[in-house]
């Protein structure tokens, strides 16, 4: 039960995702291709009315599990957060340990995640230092069964667009995974930016192969490239 509670099993998605695959494998049509986070400007999103950004972090911003930016990465975002019209949160389903290292990383970007307990969803944000559970409220709950709800999911954007204050017209998620940022997005009713992923030699081999898998999948069901591409 440990990678359910943590988030730490990218096994711990495939078992979520498989039976909804079929399905999911629809939603994977980004609305933007980019082949880099530069043709991400605020320009550009103030163009397409996005007042809110939902970030995935790993292989998007930085390589898996690492704490420091891949370079083509930084500044644009960096140029991003300083927009003041722009607002930014960070979706995690990854390990408490990185849970709490994406909150040094970003102090001023609320991280978020879920977690489902007996059928009730609980929602989690570390933001500016501060845990909104105790240490105690979170070993309670993990004790009794708790687990983090990963990407895909409807209920996480749903979460995501609260915290931005946003509605789903005005938001964009920006993700380097069709399945678990693009499908999630599209399940949220939001729009996706599709970037490549950033230093893929430092992934996980279970990793990387979900990643060959997906592209696979993406290939079969839409082709290559995508829509609106940057």
């Amino acid at each position: 039960m440990r990678s359910l509670a943590s988030g730490s099993s990218s096994l711990t998605t495939f078992v979520q995702v498989a039976p909804r695959l079929l399905s999911l494998v629809g939603r994977m049509r980004p609305t933007w291709h980019v082949s880099s986070l530069a043709a991400v400007t605020p320009d550009f999103l103030r163009a397409n009315g996005v007042a809110g950004v939902i970030w995935d972090v790993d292989g998007t911003l930085t390589g898996d599990r690492r704490t420091a930016f891949v370079p083509e990465s930084e500044a644009p975002f960096r140029t991003l957060l300083a927009a003041g019209d722009l607002r930014h949160v960070v979706l995690s389903n990854a390990s408490e340990e990185r849970f709490r290292q994406l909150g040094e990383m970003l102090p001023t970007v609320p991280i978020l995640r879920g977690y489902a307990l007996r059928g009730s969803l609980l929602f989690r944000k570390l933001y500016q230092g501060v845990d909104s559970w105790s240490p105690e409220e979170l070993a309670g709950r993990l004790a009794e069964g708790a687990h983090v709800v990963r990407k895909p999911s409807a209920d996480l954007v749903g979460y995501a667009l609260c915290e931005l204050g946003c509605n789903r017209s005005q938001a964009v998620m920006i993700g380097d995974q069709y399945l678990t940022d693009v499908a999630g997005a599209s399940l949220g009713g939001v729009r996706s930016i599709k970037l490549p992923t950033l230093a893929p030699e430092t992934f996980r081999r279970s990793v990387r192969l979900s990643q060959v898998l997906e592209g696979l999948l993406y290939s079969l069901a839409h082709g290559g490239g995508g829509s609106g591409s940057r």
